[in-house]
């Protein structure tokens, strides 16, 4: 008579050959198509296509590529821009409800403020209260002055 523990161990043995039957079928069907890969591949190099594959080059018979339609992609920046130049004083919460609005272009009042806070290192808007503002570019041609110093006599 078997002991529990020797019955455990002989199913567990069945088990994992039953297993390893089981990996053996799954990988059939892949083994099957590297094997229809290769050959595919193998065709193509006797062709000649291999090479020109390879080099990025389009095949003769491919359709021309699409040339780009429709109108230029703005950024979440230029959009911001335009919406702070519309109606200054817009919180994050109202801008980012103006770009979903206006251009179908969902951003979390959270993006908005990170953007807001970046452009405002770079002098392009600046916290107005409880809004923001569009800040217009300064003119770069400002002429300095030149500073004079009086010192007493003798010093």
């Amino acid at each position: 008579m078997a002991t529990t523990y020797q019955y455990l161990l002989r199913r567990k043995a069945e088990l994992e050959t039953r297993m390893v039957e089981a990996q053996k079928r799954a990988q059939a069907p892949f083994e099957g198509e590297l094997r229809a890969i290769i050959v595919a591949l193998e065709a193509l190099k006797q062709a000649g296509m291999s090479e020109r594959l390879s080099a990025g080059e389009p095949a003769p018979f491919a359709p021309p590529a699409p040339g780009k339609r429709g109108r230029r992609g703005r950024s979440t920046r230029d959009m911001i821009l335009i919406t702070l130049t519309q109606a200054p004083g817009l919180n994050e919460a109202e801008i980012a409800r103006q770009l979903d609005h206006r251009w179908s272009r969902p951003v979390t009042p959270a993006q908005v403020g990170r953007e807001l806070e970046q452009m405002e290192i770079e002098g392009m808007a600046r916290r107005s209260g409880a809004g923001w503002v569009r800040i217009e570019e300064a003119p770069q041609n400002v002429e300095e002055r030149p500073s004079f110093s009086v010192a007493a006599p003798g010093h």
